[in-house]
């Protein structure tokens, strides 16, 4: 089976503020894709991106992740993608049989508001011959593992790739893994790390 993981810039982040004329409201969003990915502003202390891409900002046109969602209906059997609470929208409607699952971040970052998001979302789509409970192992809809400092913004442990790839049912021998968005080694890291001997 063809499986593919995509861990894409995360959508903007939309949020309400009420300093127009007579204090109405106006929607304004602030980039993830260009300020961690591109040459977009970050904080004073914080060096250019370890990985770097000219185009990350196409990332803030939630259209991007629409398409990314259909390519990966259209040409994978199973797949997951990597995403923020507040990004989940970006990819609504799902497709009926996906799966939202957890992963639980012990040392998440403090955001720019009161709130630290200690986890993330994977949606997943597994393929429809690995649903059932007879089909394979079992596994837990939720990971609590830490996010590694390597310097990437985004990296997962190799902890997250084995987790995703044992709920979509991966098979060594015979399927194929399409990381979709390479980043710091660690998911071909952990495929390899599956591999037969």
């Amino acid at each position: 089976m063809k499986l593919a993981i995509a861990d894409p810039p995360y959508p903007p982040i939309f949020s309400e503020r009420f300093d127009a004329a007579g204090g109405a409201s106006r929607v304004v969003t602030r980039s993830r894709a260009t300020r961690w990915y591109g040459d977009g502003t970050r904080g004073r202390h914080d060096p250019a991106p370890a990985d770097f891409h000219p185009e990350a900002g196409r990332w803030d046109d939630l259209t991007e992740h629409r398409r990314l969602l259909e390519r990966l209906c259209d040409e994978f059997d199973g797949w997951a993608i990597a995403t923020t609470p507040d990004g989940l929208g970006a990819y609504h409607p799902l497709p009926v049989s996906a799966r939202v699952l957890s992963w639980v971040r012990p040392n998440g970052m403090p955001g720019g508001g009161r709130l630290i998001s200690r986890w993330e979302p994977v949606i997943v789509f597994i393929p429809a011959a690995r649903r059932a409970r007879t089909s394979g192992m079992i596994v837990p809809d939720t990971l609590i593992e830490a996010a590694p400092r390597i310097g990437f913004a985004g990296a997962k442990p190799v902890q997250w790739t084995r987790w995703v790839l044992d709920v979509l049912g991966y098979d060594p021998g015979s399927d194929s893994v399409t990381d979709l968005f390479p980043g710091s080694g660690n998911v071909a890291s952990a495929i390899d790390g599956m591999l037969p001997a």
